[in-house]
């Protein structure tokens, strides 16, 4: 029982990394712009990583492993934090796709952030709770800088739609 609701939370935790690889992908690829490319790029390449330690801890599982200590692995990797530029923010704000990405990957990231937070308080095996202690620290890192992105260029977007208060 306790090893079938571990299963479906990595499960669940799989198809939110997914989403995330999916959104950043698309805008990647919607994205003209190098810094913007680069930035929605480095977010799917993180997100692929979670994704592939996730799929490590569900094989070991499912096959009655005790699952590996990937802190060192995690530790070693860095969270690519952008230098966010005015004109990286305005070509945000000028983007409907891209600013709907931001604010979509928002929502994926708290929803990722409380998901591995309650994963963590709901396992006994130190290395799980370890391995979601770490994701929740990323993914909030990701989660604080898409709302300062957002914030930013939303007053841009309401700019340039002529929406009076600004």
């Amino acid at each position: 029982m306790i090893r079938d609701q571990l299963l479906e939370t990595i499960k669940k935790a799989m198809k939110g990394e997914m989403d995330g690889i999916t959104l950043y992908q698309n805008a990647a690829t919607h994205a003209t712009e190098p810094q913007i490319k680069e930035f929605f790029q480095s977010r799917a390449d993180e997100e692929k990583a979670h994704y592939g330690f996730l799929m490590q801890y569900y094989q070991e599982i499912t096959n009655d492993f005790q699952p590996s200590d990937l802190s060192p692995i995690l530790g070693e990797q860095k969270v690519f934090s952008p230098i966010i530029s005015d004109d990286f923010v305005r070509r945000i704000g000028s983007d409907q796709i891209l600013f709907s990405a931001i604010s979509t990957a928002i929502l994926l990231e708290k929803d990722a952030i409380d998901h591995y937070t309650k994963c963590a308080q709901e396992t006994n095996l130190a290395t799980l709770k370890a391995f979601y202690g770490l994701l929740v620290e990323w993914e909030q890192t990701h989660y604080e800088d898409l709302l300062s992105i957002q914030k930013d260029a939303e007053v841009y977007w309401w700019q340039i739609n002529q929406f009076e208060p600004f």
